[in-house]
């Protein structure tokens, strides 16, 4: 069995795609330790491919495979192989050396969704106008209007008593709830209560433009209030308990500790909170700038305990990050977490804490529900939270006394 280091390099991999690779590796910003290893498994790759009259043409995934299984765990530098194969691999598949693995996982990780029945101009017309409405008016982001329009299309379309007009005069009470009964069957309690939001707003568009004359919202069903449904904090012990889990003297742990401090401390979403950058922080007046919905800036307090958190995270914050990015990842390739990076470590933090899956979103409801346990009111909530229209934080007025007791401490606060 050859050495995965070969000495001097041949095969289909020498030459121009090792210089792309040395190019990569140092763009992904890896560790200066890891590029010799990972260049010399790709020169083994390159040799062993040669031995078998392998072009790099007809390089895939069974290739690579049958590379690492001829490395098994008897053979020498099976331990290299492994580990450094995964950046590897993700090279190849980033510079196209793997034709249509990217578009293969793509499609077995979100499958495509069946195309939706078409409709007639004037409904889609009206759908665009409604978007605009909710987008300009109620700030309204994106991802919210999209599936708001899927949810409402239907509806829509069946006012059209031809292809180029609609006739709101046959939308009534009846109708709506007719329709919201028929689209909900067989969803979840949640997807109803999608479909529902949507018709409100669909209803309040028609009203505010005049293409109905009487406000329908209040006869429209209502879908049923579960404790499932209500916002749920976590309780001091709880939130003790997820801290605990983060070890202070891994950097993992400390960076950890500090975005899960920061999310159930101002109640940021996971999203704001791997938007944040290092500039975001005036230290001097104790602030920080979020990036909220719209996108609208926020200026948020930075309480003492969040600002500690922060403190100590960047002291071991990795010196040779790339960007301004606040949370960054402490392996290779070093650079800004992501939403869903930002939601993994509240997972697995929750999970090594005994608290199964937790997510980031609970934290921020956390935090607004301390606001009301420690005497404040839904407006101070809504301006923690972000919220542009006080409607949106009314959902913790529903919060019972029972609940209130088991939050954490008060705001102004830190548990031990």
């Amino acid at each position: 069995m050859k050495t995965v280091m070969p000495a001097t390099g041949r095969g289909p991999l020498s030459g121009a795609v090792m210089e792309q690779l040395s190019a990569w590796l140092a763009t992904e910003r890896y560790a200066r330790s890891m590029v010799p290893q990972i260049l010399g498994v790709t020169r083994g790759l390159s040799a062993w491919m040669d031995d078998h009259d392998i072009a790099l043409q007809a390089l895939t995934v069974g290739v690579l495979d049958s590379f690492e299984a001829a490395y098994g765990r008897t053979v020498p530098g099976h331990t290299l192989v492994a580990t450094r194969m995964p950046p590897l691999r993700r090279f190849l598949t980033e510079t196209g050396y793997l034709p249509g693995v990217e578009l293969a996982r793509r499609q077995v990780r979100r499958p495509v969704n069946k195309p939706a029945p078409p409709i007639s101009t004037a409904a889609d017309r009206e759908l665009d106008q409604w978007a605009r409405w909710q987008r300009e008016v109620g700030g309204i982001g994106a991802g919210c209007i999209g599936h708001r329009r899927i949810w409402m299309a239907e509806l829509v379309d069946s006012l059209c008593p031809t292809d180029d007009r609609i006739d709101w005069s046959t939308c009534d009470v009846a109708t709506l709830n007719t329709f919201i009964v028929a689209r909900s069957a067989g969803l979840s309690s949640a997807s109803c209560t999608l479909i529902v939001d949507a018709t409100r707003s669909l209803m309040r568009w028609a009203l505010a433009t005049g293409r109905v004359t009487h406000d329908l919202t209040g006869g429209i069903l209502r879908t049923r209030a579960t404790r499932v449904t209500l916002p749920r904090a976590l309780s001091p012990t709880q939130v003790e308990a997820l801290l605990a889990a983060c070890h202070p003297k891994s950097v993992s742990g400390v960076r950890d500790r500090a975005v899960i401090t920061l999310l159930w401390r101002l109640g940021l979403r996971a999203g704001e909170t791997a938007h944040l950058c290092l500039d975001d922080i005036d230290w001097a007046a104790g602030r920080l700038s979020v990036v909220g919905k719209g996108p609208r800036r926020l200026t948020l307090p930075l309480p003492v305990d969040v600002g500690r958190a922060l403190v100590t995270w960047l002291a071991v914050r990795p010196t040779n990050a790339c960007d301004r990015a606040l949370f960054v990842r402490v392996r290779p390739p070093i650079r800004a977490l992501s939403s869903g990076g930002i939601s993994d470590i509240v997972k697995h933090r929750g999970e090594a804490a005994g608290l199964g899956a937790v997510h980031a979103h609970r934290l921020r409801h956390t935090a607004a529900m301390n606001v009301i346990a420690g005497g404040g009111n839904l407006i101070e909530a809504q301006e923690l939270l972000g919220h542009r229209s006080a409607a949106s934080t009314q959902t913790y007025a529903r919060t019972d006394v029972t609940s209130l007791r088991t939050l954490t401490v008060p705001f102004g606060q830190v548990p031990r």
